[in-house]
């Protein structure tokens, strides 16, 4: 269960703000730099490809990202339903991993280019019909927060107004899960059900209703009880939570390029990096603690000799 403390949807500060004068109020900001926000549309945003994986980033401007991050706020404080774990104070990947065992028979699967894919119209449907705006004000508000139609890849408010303009979706999933006896959590687009009857009639029961609402499935996956898998990042087996292969090979080859470096400098350079993994591994499987501790030592060795 949620522990923080949170608000009814109707308690929310956003909830029924019926004119765009209350909107900028709500938003901190005068009415003035709303209107011209909401009129320069998708000049608001920067957009260049990332530089690691080469997706395309749609990152608001500096004035608009402080409305992202107020609408993150406020949107973050209403309660939500239990199977969601992102974008949710005290809940995080590793909670989302944490309510599946691996005894059970599981399924995996997300959305194709989710982002990129959650339409404008989802956004004022939610805008409109949940937090009962009038049109004129919704039309604002999807305008704040959308990029060319969709949600902005690189937008602060995009993980949660991600969820809600497509709670009904998830919802739809939960009760499918409910009614096989199955657990079901969200982390993003991320999906994960475990129980007896999580299996490929399921996951194919899943994928309607995605479709349905113009969304599309992938990276579905499902597992026989006992056997492992990755979930939101962290490997669950039968002797519990474990780092995953691929996360445990880039710590070693990190830990390698320390080791192969030829001056204290070089190998400084690698420790920040390094430490990051180990310690995100060490919160996943505490027997990691001891490799992170290691590290840190190291750098403080080679900081007060340098």
């Amino acid at each position: 269960m949620n522990t923080h403390k949170r608000v009814p949807l109707k308690g929310s500060a956003l909830f029924r703000l019926t004119s765009p004068r209350r909107l900028a109020e709500m938003l901190l900001v005068p009415r003035a730099t709303l209107e011209r926000l909401v009129e320069a549309g998708d000049d608001n945003y920067l957009v260049r490809p990332d530089r690691k994986s080469g997706r395309i980033i749609e990152e608001p401007k500096p004035q608009l990202k402080l409305i992202h991050q107020r609408f993150a706020r406020l949107l973050a404080q209403i309660e939500t339903p239990d199977y969601l774990h992102s974008g949710v104070k005290g809940r995080s990947y590793i909670t989302n991993a944490n309510a599946h065992g691996a005894d059970d028979a599981c399924v995996k699967l997300d959305i194709k280019k989710f982002f990129p894919s959650s339409s404008s119209h989802h956004v004022q449907r939610f805008f409109e019909d949940v937090l009962e705006y009038p049109p004129d004000v919704a039309s604002r508000a999807k305008q704040l927060l959308t990029h060319d139609g969709h949600l902005p890849t690189g937008g602060n408010a995009s993980p949660i107004l991600s969820f809600w303009a497509y709670k009904p979706m998830f919802d739809e999933i939960d009760t499918l899960a409910r009614e096989n006896d199955c657990e079901f959590t969200l982390y993003v687009d991320d999906m994960s059900i475990t129980g007896v009857f999580a299996n490929r009639k399921f996951q194919q029961a899943a994928r309607k209703i995605i479709a349905r609402y113009g969304l599309r499935a992938h990276k579905a996956k499902t597992f026989s009880p006992n056997q492992p898998r990755v979930l939101t990042g962290i490997a669950k087996t039968r002797r519990g939570r474990e780092v995953p292969h691929r996360r445990a090979k880039g710590i070693a080859q990190l830990e390698q390029q320390e080791a192969e470096a030829e001056t204290t400098a070089d190998k400084l350079r690698v420790m920040p990096s390094l430490i990051g993994k180990l310690s995100e591994a060490a919160i996943v499987d505490p027997s990691w603690t001891a490799r992170k501790n290691a590290a840190v030592q190291r750098r403080r060795k080679m900081k007060a000799s340098g």
